[in-house]
C-alpha cells in the first residue's frame, strides 16, 4: 500500500470516529464550568477578586477580565497536589467563615490591614503547618490564618491574571507585540506614557 492510500484510510477512520453518535451525545451533556473550584467557590472567588481589584472609571474590575476563571484553570492545571489540597481546605474555611457579621469585605480587609508583627506570626504558623504536612504529620491552622494564607496566595495570582489578560495588557498597559528595541536611558513617561509593560 502506498502512502496516499494509507492517508486516505486513516482519514476515513477519523471520519467514522468523529461522526460517532456517542460523541455527539457526550458533547450535548451539561458540562461543569469550573475546573478546580466548585460553582459556589468560584462565585466567592469572583466576588473576592472584585474586592481586591475593584477597577475604576478608567480600568476594568477583576471579574470583567476573568481573573477568577484564570485562577480556577491555573490551580487545576499547574498547582501541585499537596498545594491543591491546602487551597481546597482553606477555601472551605473561608466559605464557612463568611456570614452577616463577617462578610467578604471583613476578611479581605482583615487580611491586608493586619500589622507586620501579626503577619510575621501568621507566616511562621503557615510555614510550620506546611512543614508538618510535608512530613506526613497532621497540622492545623485557625480559620483566620488559613484565610490569610488563601487570600495572600490568591492576591498574587489575581494580579498576575489581571495584568496578563488581553484587555488590560493591550489596552491599559504599555504593549508592544514585537518587543526588542533598545532605546537607551529615557524615562518611563517618555517611553510608555508612564504605563508599565504588559509583558
Amino acid at each position: 500500500m502506498n502512502r496516499r492510500e494509507a492517508l486516505k484510510k486513516l482519514g476515513l477512520s477519523f471520519g467514522v470516529v468523529i461522526t460517532s453518535p456517542v460523541l455527539f451525545h457526550a458533547s450535548c451533556a451539561k458540562k461543569s464550568t469550573t475546573h478546580f473550584f466548585n460553582e459556589l467557590e468560584l462565585q466567592l472567588l469572583i466576588e473576592t477578586s472584585d474586592m481586591i481589584i475593584p477597577g475604576t472609571n478608567e480600568l476594568p474590575k477583576a471579574s470583567d477580565v476573568g481573573v477568577a476563571e484564570y485562577i480556577d484553570h491555573y490551580v487545576a492545571d499547574i498547582v501541585e497536589d499537596d498545594e491543591q489540597k491546602n487551597l481546597k481546605s482553606f477555601m472551605e474555611k473561608y466559605m464557612g467563615a463568611i456570614n452577616t457579621e463577617k462578610p467578604i469585605e471583613y476578611w479581605v480587609t482583615n487580611t491586608f490591614s493586619a500589622d507586620w508583627d501579626t503577619r510575621d506570626q501568621w507566616h511562621d504558623e503557615i510555614n510550620n503547618f506546611e512543614k508538618s504536612t510535608k512530613q506526613g504529620r497532621k497540622g492545623e491552622l485557625s480559620d483566620e490564618i488559613a484565610i490569610f494564607a488563601l487570600l495572600t496566595n490568591l492576591k498574587s495570582l489575581m494580579i498576575r491574571a489581571y495584568r496578563g489578560s488581553e484587555l488590560v495588557g493591550e489596552q491599559y498597559l504599555a504593549y508592544d507585540p514585537i518587543p526588542g528595541r533598545q532605546v537607551g536611558c529615557i524615562d518611563l513617561e517618555e517611553a510608555t506614557g508612564g504605563r508599565i509593560w504588559s509583558l
